[in-house]
């Protein structure tokens, strides 16, 4: 039976509170490495921390949160998360970034042992259709009206230093009237490779054998005869 609690909220930039998430934490799982996942986060005149954040080195871990708090920059309904072993994925459902015009029904990202990919539902930015099943690290930028050009990186996939993984469906970044940059990034997994398969042994060759019913050929052995007399 899976134990439900409730883990407390998050700030945001000092002024935007996440509400609290629903965290389940399962039995153990036999799949070994270390994965994590978070659904949206955003830097520049608007931050929010890795929202909702889950991290496994072993079992499974799942969060979930139905709403972000009222903020300038981000709309959407239900952020999912998930993380066993070497296996993570994350998902956003009908998300709007209102300064960069962009809107998705489904955002999902998915890695599995050291390989990632991620799938897009409905998705477009400025009234043009996005990729859904874009090849790693597509970069298209697009001109919004009132905030200018505006760099969206689709299945953006990065290998971290210590072997593993990340790969993001979405990334946006934008020009603000201030000068600062604002990114963010929607729908992120981290995952390790997973343990190699032991290289198989070679299948022993069946000796030959008599066939039934014969007796074997007898083998000389050479020996002095006996003498008598």
């Amino acid at each position: 039976m899976r134990l439900m609690t409730l883990t407390a909220s998050v700030a945001i930039a000092g002024a935007i509170a996440v509400p609290a998430t629903i965290a389940a934490t399962a039995s153990a799982s036999t799949t070994t490495g270390t994965a994590s996942a978070f659904g949206l986060s955003a830097n520049g005149l608007v931050n929010i921390p890795q929202t909702p954040a889950v991290t496994s080195t072993s079992g499974a871990h799942h969060k979930s949160l139905v709403q972000l708090p009222a903020n300038p920059l981000v709309k959407l309904k239900v952020l999912h998360t998930s993380a066993s072993g070497s296996t993570s994925r994350a998902s956003v459902v009908d998300l709007q970034v209102l300064k960069a015009a962009l809107s998705a029904h489904l955002i999902t990202a998915k890695c599995v042992g050291g390989e990632g990919s991620s799938h897009l539902v409905k998705a477009s930015i400025a009234g043009h259709r996005l990729a859904a099943d874009a090849a790693p690290n597509s970069t298209v930028n697009v001109p919004v009206q009132g905030v200018g050009s505006v760099s969206v990186v689709l299945n953006k996939q990065v290998h971290n230093s210590d072997g593993s993984l990340t790969v993001t469906a979405v990334e946006v970044k934008l020009g603000l009237a201030t000068g600062k940059a604002q990114t963010i990034d929607i729908s992120s997994a981290t995952c390790s490779a997973g343990q190699a398969t032991p290289p198989q042994q070679p299948t022993p060759t069946p000796s030959q054998s008599t066939p039934p019913g014969q007796a074997p050929v007898p083998t000389p052995v050479p020996s002095d005869l006996p003498v008598t007399g």
